[in-house]
């Protein structure tokens, strides 16, 4: 009865030692992993498309120094205050002025409305409206480019915190075929340019 009972003990014992060591080893094969945040920053988004503000002087091109440009005033929204003299054919007002996007969504060109002067009877396709002998456009970059301003253009966003900016000039030409015998004027005209999210 001593001998079973010092079996069973040392049974016991090796049993227990045995638990331990798988306790033991099971510990050494366990890791653990952790994820800290210090935090998280939703930006905003911003949409900030307008003109650049100031003063817009027209650049007179002549044939017979009869033509005068005159100056602009740009606030974001508006270029207002544009009063032209032309007078032989070939003379042409340029006034250049800017479209920046200083938002973080970048701008597309949803609609141009072009609205035409008092009494006139005039052509219009997309940013180039004839009335006459007087025509008007919108070109990109200067006043003798191609490159019009059409539906469908696009502004970035802006660049870090420099705006994305876009030269557009607005050019007002006697494109007639021959001088002119009488005084005429053209008043009332504008352009309405709406951007939308791109």
């Amino acid at each position: 009865m001593i001998r079973k009972k010092k079996i069973v003990i040392t049974s016991l014992v090796v049993a227990i030692v045995m638990l331990l060591s798988i306790s033991i080893a099971y510990a050494a094969l366990s890791t653990t992993l952790t994820i800290t945040m210090n935090q998280i920053t939703q930006n905003a988004m911003t949409w900030d498309i307008g003109f650049q503000t100031g003063t817009v002087t027209g650049v007179v091109t002549t044939t017979n120094n009869l033509a005068s440009c005159g100056t602009a005033t740009a606030t974001s929204t508006t270029i207002s205050g544009i009063s032209t003299t032309l007078s032989d054919v070939g003379d042409r007002c340029a006034y250049t002025f800017t479209v920046k996007n200083n938002g973080t969504i970048g701008g597309k060109i949803a609609s141009i409305s072009v609205t035409q002067p008092s009494g006139q009877s005039c052509s219009v396709n997309g940013s180039t409206m004839v009335c006459g002998d007087i025509t008007y456009k919108l070109h990109y970059d200067s006043a003798t480019s191609t490159s019009l301003v059409a539906v469908g253009n696009t502004i970035a966003p802006k660049s870090g915190s420099t705006p994305t900016t876009k030269t557009i000039v607005l050019t007002i030409e006697n494109t007639g075929s021959a001088a002119p015998t009488a005084d005429y004027n053209q008043s009332g005209f504008a352009y309405t340019i709406k951007y939308g999210q791109n």
